[in-house]
């Protein structure tokens, strides 16, 4: 990650608001949001997980797996931290900005929302009831959903987007336009994982492995965060992605890099940013992350992907 008119999912990865104070108007509520500190291109068909995209599907010649090459003991520390997380990752659940910056145009569109990620269990042996019941497939699965944006005017609008990614395909629904789009982003029987990085389309800065980041990245320490994107940067520190020569992303010579930024001594995503190389980009910051709490009701109702009444809904497969 990971809208159409205006963003294409991160990073991806990766993207429901952040709770406003009862009885403040949209407007005041976005304007306060806008400010990063009290709340987280043009592809018209493309959703905002596959923003953020790394679609290549084989690892370029000669980059083996693990750390090699890495001299820089922060980066070195900053992807084992990452492995550590990741094995430990039972579930994710964060509220988000996304800011989409059109550099033709030269605006910003911000989009207010929520992530949730569930992994399935390690083993059938170590699976719960509860696990099962809460992951019966055994599958990844991610939602974003957006309930709120300000345009670029500066205008705010209450409009209700959601996304699914569940068994290879990205279901996108347009509640406010009744239009479900559904992608098939892995082939039935491809054990790709399409969250992963590199490996498919929709990959989320979270739940990552560092052999992957390796294989397909070249990866230094990233800048310090730009001001637009947060404030306060007290214990963030975070990774510098280039896509590696003989990738399909190298090849495709969209996406120039990403930045990944990680903070406290838990890493948790605190923001992601994909620079495309025609000066556009795509900034998801994160806000009050949550590993391993459980899937509440609110989360299982958005990771499940719903059939629509066909006379009430336009629905498009592709």
């Amino acid at each position: 990650m990971w809208i159409r008119g205006s963003i294409n999912g991160a990073m991806v990865v990766a993207l429901v608001m952040a709770t406003a104070s009862s009885g403040r108007p949209a407007a005041a509520r976005a304007d306060r949001d806008a400010g990063g500190e009290t709340s987280a291109c043009r592809t018209p068909a493309d959703p905002p997980a596959m923003r953020l995209a790394v679609v290549s599907h084989e690892p370029p010649t000669g980059v083996a797996d693990g750390m090699e090459g890495i001299e820089d003991p922060a980066v070195r520390d900053l992807l084992a931290a990452i492995d550590v997380q990741t094995l430990g990752l039972r579930d994710f659940a964060s509220r988000v900005r996304m800011d989409t910056y059109d550099d033709l145009a030269d605006e910003t569109e911000k989009r207010f929302g929520r992530v949730y990620m569930v992994m399935p269990p390690p083993s059938a042996e170590d699976a719960s009831e509860a696990d099962r019941a809460a992951e019966p497939g055994g599958r990844r699965r991610a939602a974003i959903v957006f309930e709120r944006s300000i345009e670029p005017s500066g205008r705010a609008r209450e409009r209700l987007e959601h996304f699914v990614l569940d068994d290879g395909v990205l279901s996108d629904y347009d509640h406010e336009a009744k239009r479900l789009v559904r992608r098939r982003v892995v082939e039935p029987g491809d054990r790709r994982d399409p969250l992963r990085l590199g490996e498919g389309p929709v990959p989320i800065p979270i739940g990552q492995r560092s052999r992957d980041i390796v294989r397909y990245f070249e990866v230094t320490r990233a800048p310090e965060v730009p001001a637009r994107i947060a404030k306060s940067v007290a214990g963030v520190t975070g990774l510098h992605l280039v896509p590696r020569p003989g990738t399909e992303m190298s090849e495709d010579r969209k996406v120039a890099s990403i930045d990944l930024w990680l903070v406290g001594e838990e890493r948790l995503p605190f923001a992601v940013e994909l620079r495309e190389r025609d000066g556009d980009r795509t900034t998801v910051r994160f806000f009050d992350p949550v590993l391993n709490a459980g899937i509440d009701a609110t989360a299982r109702r958005w990771l499940e992907a719903p059939e629509v009444d066909p006379k009430v809904w336009r629905i498009e497969s592709r």
